[in-house]
């Protein structure tokens, strides 16, 4: 909420506060998240009162907007260099390691974090923020117009560097805090050099990475909850979800959840225990209502109609507003929650990687397309299919026009 406050800071002094709390508000949040930094602290963090803060800036969002803003220019990595003379396979593979490792970096990976979890309360603002991002790495220009590239060369540069960029980090996996394997990590780099030099028609050398098993965050439930029926209980958890989305787990408190559900914070406790038991079963709910609402993929004989028809089906369903918020939630938690997490991920994505990587092995077996991998080969067309991170920063309204255009394009970037 924004403030009327007349500076107590005299303007010889103010660019010098200004500094400390940017300062302070970007330890916070690089610290503890998006939305555990509080003002109290991160006054007493800067040496200075409250209302100080709001003589600096006019509103809480917007100090945090320009901390968001200050780490973004900080946090950009070294110029990636000349790769024109490399050949294509050698000049994606420097690209990706480029990305990969950029963002590794600390302030890269919680910049990210942070622009994800303001996206509900900034929803503008974390649109430029991405925007800022991807308008700011070299590397689409300099693979957009590189001699060996005969897939992406009509592709205005920042769609090349979104392309490689969501495929380099695998999407959400390194927010997640999930590592490739070493086979996982050759197989996508191997996917990639074959989108920018001709699509699955292709030769590769083959590779086999093995679906990882689920992480065990099984809720041991205490008791059954009495008069409560089943119905009541799965209220509860869509309710907790919907907290836990909006401010995070630390500032949601048990007892808001009860009220909101009309269930007393002593009968929650007694049947999960703690707060963090309840999290993990309000993301097992989550990923339930989704898998629910969730439609198997269907497939023809032509290779092209099922992508293009695959891909629209993915992204209307990646569109869905609970999907959206659930994958905010699950990246901004994953550091303090990982297993859960992790757990909700494999389980939220696993149905329509295998069922894709099912067939794409079929079609491989036929010898009529080329994959390192089926199931990276079909993370990788799923993850462009639903437009890789982009919802989990930027609002997208939903254009059918649009979204068949999509669909045709991505079908077309893998098999032509």
């Amino acid at each position: 909420m924004a403030r009327n406050t007349t500076s107590a800071v005299s303007s010889t002094d103010q660019t010098a506060v200004r500094e400390r709390l940017l300062r302070a508000t970007q330890d916070l949040i690089l610290a503890r998240g998006f939305f555990d930094a509080n003002l109290d602290d991160i006054a007493r963090r800067a040496g200075i009162s409250k209302q100080t803060i709001y003589a600096c800036f006019t509103s809480k969002q917007h100090l945090f907007e320009e901390v968001l803003r200050l780490t973004l220019s900080e946090a950009r990595a070294e110029p990636i260099g000349d790769i024109a003379a490399l050949p294509i396979n050698e000049a994606v593979r420097a690209c990706a390691h480029w990305v990969e490792t950029a963002a590794m970096s600390a302030n890269n990976c919680e910049l990210y974090r942070a622009n994800i979890a303001a996206a509900s309360a900034s929803p503008a603002f974390a649109a430029d923020l991405h925007r800022q991002r991807l308008s700011s790495s070299r590397i689409g220009a300099a693979l957009a117009t590189h001699p060996g590239n005969k897939t992406l060369s009509s592709l205005p540069p920042h769609r090349v560097a979104a392309i490689l960029g969501v495929l380099a980090i695998a999407g959400c996996h390194q927010l997640l805090g999930i590592a490739p394997t070493p086979d996982e990590h050759e197989a996508r780099l191997r996917g990639m050099v074959q989108l920018f030099s001709g699509g699955w028609h292709m030769p590769v050398r083959p590779l086999s990475c093995a679906e990882r098993p689920l992480p065990d965050t099984t809720c041991a439930i205490t008791e059954t909850g009495g008069r409560l029926s089943a119905a009541r209980w799965e209220e509860l958890l869509r309710i907790a979800a919907g907290s836990f989305s909006r401010s995070g787990i630390r500032r949601t408190s048990v007892e808001e959840i009860g009220a909101a559900a009309g269930i007393s914070k002593m009968t929650i406790y007694k049947r999960f225990g703690n707060k963090q038991r309840l999290f993990a079963a309000a993301l097992e709910q989550a990923v339930d209502d989704l898998l629910a609402a969730r439609q198997p993929l269907g497939f023809t004989d032509d290779i092209h109609t099922s992508l293009a028809t695959i891909a629209l089906q993915e992204d209307r369903f990646a569109q869905r507003t609970d999907r959206v918020q659930l994958l905010r939630l699950l990246v901004t938690e994953a550091p303090s929650h990982p297993d859960s997490t992790h757990r909700a991920w494999a389980r939220l994505t696993a149905p329509s990687r295998r069922e894709l990587a099912t067939q794409l092995a079929q079609w491989q077996a036929a010898d009529r397309l080329h994959i390192a991998d089926p199931l990276i080969a079909a993370e990788q067309f799923l993850l462009l299919a639903t437009r890789g991170n982009q919802r989990l920063t930027d609002t997208l309204a939903w254009d059918e026009n649009d979204a068949q255009t999509h669909a045709e394009d991505i079908a077309t970037l893998f098999y032509r």
